[in-house]
């Protein structure tokens, strides 16, 4: 194998080998030390490893696999970048961060072991990893990097630790498969665009401050649940909450279909009372009326009747739009109730 090694340090290899065997003793591996080793597949590298730098396997585009030593504390940025064939990762646990562009645009990476004690995702750090399903973050991470996730968009499911403190620009940007995201408590700075997913999504964020800005960049946003609009000559995917609990919103910066949506989800998800949500219902029950009937959403339909934030005679000339028996009988009987509680007031008067 052709390594040129100064001073315990790996400058470049100039082999074509498929499996490579990083020799015992080195130290350091330096930037771009493998770029161009077209050919290798996968590689050994000892725990005598300290640091590694930049690029050090950019565009190695037939490497498959890549263990990094637990004795490595120190990586440059852009490590995998560009390696397209790469499907497995682990890093060393002796890493407290990811370095900006890690894993950018490895199409095929599908599984990443990350270190247990890592704080830190830096931007960009899987960008365009297409074929990224699940993500599991240590509890030790505080911040994610903007465009940390930008484009996964096979992306399915990541936990998001109780540590996490910063959620970057663009951080989830068009991961139109990630249906479910639960924020915890402990963040406190959202970035721009950060959960544009550009898909349906849950989203449980009790204790934090959601903003219209960190769904959507432009506010482009298509609200509406017919057809895609177009924008700028390109089509716009349907945003849509589903099962979302967002307690700590300001409905008035949102545009009125999506803080109607906002409304229809703090129904289906009631637990206690919300002066905004309430106020905000009663001044646009014929809106949120409407679009509970369009979107058969019938579980927020009785929870309004029943918070009496939807009046009865509003309701009565649509019931021959509910075809679900079960539900119109529950409506009919809230209906009763409340006209039962309305005759009883008058006659206290």
């Amino acid at each position: 194998m052709a390594f040129r090694i100064e001073n315990s340090i790996l400058k470049k290899y100039e082999g074509d080998d498929a499996y490579v065997i990083v020799p015992d003793g080195i130290t350091g591996i330096d930037d771009y030390a493998f770029y161009g080793a077209v050919h290798m597949k996968g590689i050994q590298i000892p725990d005598t490893v300290k640091e590694m730098g930049a690029n050090v396997f950019y565009n190695c585009e037939s490497l498959e696999e890549a263990v990094i030593p637990d004795s490595v504390t120190f990586a440059g940025s852009a490590m995998f970048a560009r390696c397209v064939s790469l499907k497995r990762a682990v890093l060393s646990n002796g890493l407290a961060s990811l370095p900006k562009i890690t894993f950018f645009c490895c199409e095929k990476l599908e599984e990443v072991i990350l270190p247990k004690n890592l704080r830190q995702l830096g931007r960009a750090c899987f960008e365009q990893c297409h074929s990224l399903r699940e993500v599991k973050l240590p509890e030790t991470v505080k911040d994610i990097g903007e465009n940390a996730f930008d484009d996964c968009t096979a992306l399915k499911r990541i936990d998001l630790p109780a540590s996490l403190v910063t959620i970057g620009d663009n951080a989830f940007f068009n991961c139109r498969k990630l249906r479910s995201l639960v924020l915890p408590a402990s963040l406190k700075t959202i970035g721009k665009g950060a959960f544009e997913t550009r898909g349906p999504v849950s989203v449980q964020a009790e204790g934090v401050h959601l903003r219209s800005v960190m769904f959507d960049n432009n506010w482009n946003m298509n609200w509406n649940f017919g057809a895609n609009k177009r924008y700028n000559g390109r089509n716009e995917e349907n945003y849509l909450f589903s099962d979302s609990y967002m307690p700590d919103v300001d409905l008035k910066e949102w545009k009125p279909v999506a803080a109607c949506t906002l409304c229809i989800n703090y129904l289906e998800t009631y637990r206690g009372p919300s002066a905004m949500y309430d106020a905000w219902i009663r001044e646009h029950e014929q809106m949120c009326l409407e679009r509970m009937l369009e979107g058969k959403r019938y579980k927020a339909l009785l929870e309004s009747v029943r918070l009496d934030l939807v009046s009865a005679d509003r309701l009565q000339p649509h019931l021959d739009r509910i075809n679900d028996p079960s539900v119109r009988a529950e409506l009919l009987n809230e209906r009763r109730e409340q006209t039962s509680s309305f005759d009883d007031l008058f006659d206290l008067l």
